[in-house]
């Protein structure tokens, strides 16, 4: 381990200033890379210097988001680290910029979700629900809960490299952000934006409350089928129509038959539907049925809305208090209400006697067999269905009456809409403003009230008039929907100011004459979610009046980063709420939506399904016994666990291999953001760790030629962005020329230094736009291919020579600068394995004066990030075409003798003259390329390299045998070699390589040609996921092939 404290003298006195640097091992750099040793204790710098936090940079530009909070609900999986990738490489990348970031963490409670994982341990421990608990015993359970897994939650965040300031966290639960709730209820009710009403809400019964509608799954069922759900142990049929018969009031009139899925609900029919323009049921008209049960008249209503005369009978039973479509046919024709279920969902008093107290789905098949008895019955067909199930509890919905808090949405919506036709909010992908116009047109009041334990209260008051005379409650007479009519409801955080309100609505002084009953209901998690980039900033209590604090500063938020999935359900509601309470200022400037990351099958990532990748588990790996133990030790049901275990073993047969930090988060962002969902191989990133050894190596191989730069600093690319002590508008003027670029530098030291101005170019240009998989695509692409590929070979032979000539005597420093200028673009992907390289180089002028400065502090995190804006930028760029031309002309003819060699069946170890004649008014430029690169083009093809002028004929009279073919219409080439050498190398009696430079060359031509078409940025828009897969599969396989060949 590294001394952590450093010191420096500065120039311009005699005082010594120490820094501390981000810890590296310092022992001899391993020989392959281990991301354990790299990762260890760099995290914990950073936050302890506070590198998280915003730097004041003197009134400059700032840069600010929120981390959407995770719920507490157990572990982030690979879905959020996706988020946090995609986040904490834009707030690197702004941080390097030199902009005064802020990024806020938190996490939600969860309301549902946290209160049926605590509800399912407590069952599967011990035995009991949380009515056996009690509220109040319950509630310290899930605090219990929420404290250990946001832990969890925070740890996994900080492994993950994501640089937060943590000083800042926030919980949607604590008492900041539950005043902030609070405050905002109150405000919207006093606005006429939330309001109470009695309507149909998707109920769950498990649950006993309101779910919202992304907590809805919807399940198909083609044909009859015994369902087993999660929430009850006896299975259901499901995927049948039943026909019943409602006898008529009128004895001459037939009986109808009606169909129905629910037959159990026939204890809530009102009336009975029938199409106006039917001609068989005309004689209907004004009649009345006789209910087979409680034998009341069930009117005969007309209805061309919800009747389809061309579907089953014509006839339809209407259930208003338990089908959203019967719900409002009974609305228009003022049919009766009838409830026939408790909370729980067994049925209640109004359906009869011998059916009172039972579930409603053990009632249906009891219905049945009592409609049989009373020859009502008449038969069951197949029946195609939509099932709409809890997703958090697995039960079966039901559509119930009940009263509720709604926000009124139109007005929020319309303002919402503009914002985005203005300009104003940006959405990224663009495909999807039109998904945004289309929900918020269509929008719906909100319900926004839960009946949970877990969650904010409402602070809201039932005002309850009380008889003076006898002490009673004025409405305890009174039926439910007469009491529903007449309540009073007042607001406030607390009874005193409750009463208050009472005064002031209601003109009542004497508080004898009335009580109040707080709600015992909880808001939806989305209420509280939407306030989060105002609430995580200090509103209410902060506000754009005091420029000095947080809300003043950072709002709005530059970008809110996000799953697609999410975009009506929190996006919009964040933007309704946020610009209606704060004065109609948006609370942010561009949406960013990112896809859904699926298995590799394209399956949604379930713990039943056993697919869930845990990022703690690609990153630190886990073999596939740890993986079931997992399984077994979760809350999942036997069953559950039984097909997740087996899905574990068809997805991960052999565990999943240690990957680190760094390749999970580079594979990740290599994704594009704007196709289709993502389909995660484990491959990708298993192939990104060994592009980590790869850097690895490569830096390994300049830090051997450290010592050529004879104490030379490194400082290209720097623009002095995070030094607030100089003005950047004069940076030019102050910015040292890195190294002499026109006389010490060779032909392909301006070839690497031009693609990495390119580079430079396209990542800084990706950023701007949002769209970081080119930037770490080409991140890739030129390590991989142009400085490892190519440059290092190239220039692997000069530097090896004792003595440097005049031309390559900065090569050293340019291998370094280009290294170090690499790390630094690559850093918001990879933060750990750069830091530690990075360190590693030595520094320049500027960033030791940052780290002299008030920070004291040595990293890479807070050096300059390499832009176009960098005084030399141009220079670098000023040969382009001549530079591109050439050097692509020395690998093409690299590439073409190596395949003659093959088709020559020239060995390896056969010595080569290779000739070149150059025939182009170019002549002195390409003769003056080639004879730089030639000890390098000498090695790599074991050769000599003669160049020859026009006018020598060079006649040959050795035993050489000469083959002469073309390269381009500027260059022939003659490859010579002795026949009689070359046919002893081929025909020695033992050479198990005889084939393999031909398998060599096809491999390496082929893994090439797939490797860059699946780099392309298109690649995984435009190609069908299954011959992704394949072409994916073929490319790791002909890799494997390759390495076997080259190690016998």
């Amino acid at each position: 381990m590294n001394k952590l404290l450093s010191f420096s003298k500065k120039p311009s006195s005699n005082l010594y200033r120490f820094y501390s640097r981000a810890p590296i091992n310092e022992t001899p750099i391993k020989s392959s890379f281990d991301p354990k040793v790299v990762e260890e204790f760099k995290y914990k710098y950073w936050q302890d210097n506070g590198l998280f936090k915003p730097k004041s940079n003197n009134g400059g530009e700032k840069f600010s988001m929120v981390l959407p909070p995770p719920n507490v609900t157990g572990s982030l999986h690979i879905g959020h680290s996706l988020t946090t990738t995609i986040q904490d490489s834009l707030i690197r990348y702004n941080r390097m910029m030199g902009k005064e970031v802020l990024w806020i963490p938190g996490l939600d409670h969860s309301g549902i979700a946290t209160q049926v994982a605590v509800e399912k341990q407590l069952q599967v421990k011990q035995g009991k629900t949380r009515f056996d608990l009690g509220r109040e015993k319950f509630l310290e359970q899930v605090f219990q809960w929420t404290d250990q897994y946001s832990n969890n939650i925070n740890n996994q965040l900080k492994i993950t490299g994501s640089s937060l300031d943590w000083s800042r966290s926030v919980f949607t639960l604590d008492e900041q952000r539950n005043d902030a709730v609070q405050t905002a209820f109150i405000r919207m009710f006093e606005m006429g934006l939330i309001y109470r009403s009695t309507r149909l809400v998707n109920w769950c019964p498990y649950l006993q409350s309101v779910i919202s509608d992304i907590e809805v799954d919807h399940q198909v069922i083609e044909k009859p089928t015994m369902l087993k759900l999660k929430s009850r142990k006896k299975s259901v049929e499901v995927g049948a129509i039943h026909n019943i018969v409602y006898m008529m009031e009128d004895p001459m009139l037939p009986p109808l038959i009606v169909s129905t899925t629910r037959p159990e609900t026939i204890f809530g029919d009102t009336g009975l539907a029938i199409h106006p323009l039917d001609d068989r049921y005309k004689s209907y008209h004004g009649k009345f049925a006789i209910h087979p049960f409680n034998h009341e008249r069930v009117p005969i209503v007309l209805d061309e809305i919800l009747v389809n005369r061309e579907m089953g009978t014509g006839v339809v039973k209407v259930t208003p208090a338990h089908d959203f479509n019967d719900y409002q046919c009974g609305q228009r024709h003022g049919l009766p209400i009838i409830n026939i279920l408790n909370s729980n969902g067994t049925l209640n008093e109004n359906s009869s006697p011998e059916f009172e107290g039972i579930d409603r789905l053990d009632a249906r098949s009891m219905v049945i067999e009592k409609l049989k008895e009373m020859g009502l019955y008449r038969e069951k067909l197949s029946h195609p269905q939509t099932l709409s199930i809890c997703s958090r509890s697995g039960d079966l919905l039901e559509p119930v009456l009940k009263p509720q808090w709604y926000v009124k949405c139109k007005d929020m919506a319309d303002k919402s809409i503009e914002f985005v036709e203005s300009g104003e909010i940006k959405i990224i992908p663009e495909s999807f403003r039109s998904d945004w116009s289309r929900w918020l047109t269509n929008i719906q009041d909100w319900c926004i009230s839960r009946q949970l334990w877990w969650g904010n209260p409402i602070p809201a008051y039932r005002v309850v008039m009380i008889n003076k005379a006898t002490g009673e409650d004025l409405d305890i007479h009174l039926t439910e929907s007469e009491r529903l009519k007449q309540e009073k409801w007042v607001v406030g955080k607390n009874e005193k100011e409750a009463k208050e309100s009472v005064l002031k609505t209601f003109g009542i002084k004497d508080e004898s004459e009335y009580r109040l009953e707080k709600d015992q209901d909880v808001l939806d998690t989305w209420f509280s979610s939407g306030l989060f980039p105002i609430s995580s900033m200090g509103w209410p209590n902060q506000s754009s009046k005091d420029d000095n604090n947080d809300f003043s500063r950072f709002l709005p938020l530059d970008i809110m980063e996000t799953g697609s999935d999410i975009l009506f359900f929190w996006v919009a509601r964040m933007v309704m709420m946020c610009s209606t309470l704060n004065n109609g200022e948006i609370p942010f400037k561009t949406i960013l939506l990112h896809p859904m990351i699926r298995d590799s099958q394209g399956r949604k990532m379930s713990k039943s399904l056993g697919n869930v990748i845990d990022p703690l588990h690609v990153i630190n790996g886990i073999s596939l016994q740890d993986l079931k133990e997992n399984v077994q030790q979760s809350n999942l049901s036997q069953q559950e666990k039984t097909t997740a275990t087996k899905g574990l073993e068809k997805e991960f047969p052999q565990g999943i291999p240690q990957c680190g930090t760094d390749s999970l988060r580079f594979s990740l962002a290599q994704y594009p953001i704007n196709g289709k969902d993502i389909n995660l191989d484990i491959s990708k990133i298993i192939g990104n760790r060994l592009f980590c050894n790869k850097l690895w190596n490569a830096s390994k191989f300049v830090f051997n030629y450290l010592i050529n730069l004879n104490n030379s600093s490194i400082k290209m690319y720097y623009n002095n962005n995070n030094n607030n002590n100089n003005n950047n508008n004069n940076n030019n003027n102050i910015q040292e020329e890195p190294f002499n670029y026109l006389e010490s530098t060779t032909f392909i030291d301006k070839w690497i230094l031009l693609k990495l101005s390119k580079l430079v170019e396209i990542v800084n240009e990706s950023y701007q736009s949002n769209n970081l998989s080119i930037a770490a695509q080409s991140l890739y692409s030129f390590f991989q291919y142009d400085f490892c590929d190519v440059y290092i070979e190239c220039i692997k032979a000069d530097l090896s020579k004792p003595i440097l000539s005049k031309q390559n005597e900065h090569s050293s420093l340019v291998l370094a600068s280009v290294l170090e200028c690499y790390l630094r673009l690559l850093h918001p992907f990879m933060p750990f394995i750069t830091e530690d390289l990075w360190q590693r180089l030595p520094k320049s002028k500027q960033q030791l004066e940052i780290a002299n400065s008030d920070n004291h502090s040595l990293s890479i995190m807070i050096s300059d990030y390499p832009n176009p804006s960098y005084k030399y930028h141009q220079l670098f760029k000023s040969q382009e075409i001549e530079i591109e031309k050439q050097i692509t002309l020395f690998q093409d003819t690299i590439k073409l003798i190596r395949s003659q060699k093959v088709l020559l069946g020239i060995h390896e170890k056969t010595k080569l003259i290779i000739k070149l004649q150059i025939s182009s008014d170019n002549q002195i430029s390409i003769t003056s390329t080639f004879n730089q690169l030639k000890d390098s083009f000498e090695k790599l093809l074991n050769a000599q390299l003669i160049i020859i002028d026009n006018n020598n004929n060079n006649n040959n009279n050795s035993n050489n045998d000469i083959n002469k073919f073309t390269i381009s219409k500027e260059l022939q080439v003659s490859i010579e070699f002795d026949k009689e050498i070359n046919n002893q190398l081929n025909q020695k009696p033992i050479n198990p390589n005889q084939s393999n430079d031909k398998k060599i060359l096809k491999l390496e031509t082929t893994i090439k040609q797939l490797q860059d078409e699946i780099d392309n940025p298109d690649f995984k828009q435009r190609v069908p996921e299954k011959v992704q897969k394949t072409k994916i599969d073929k490319l790791n396989q002909y890799k494997i092939e390759l390495k076997e060949i080259y190690k016998k």
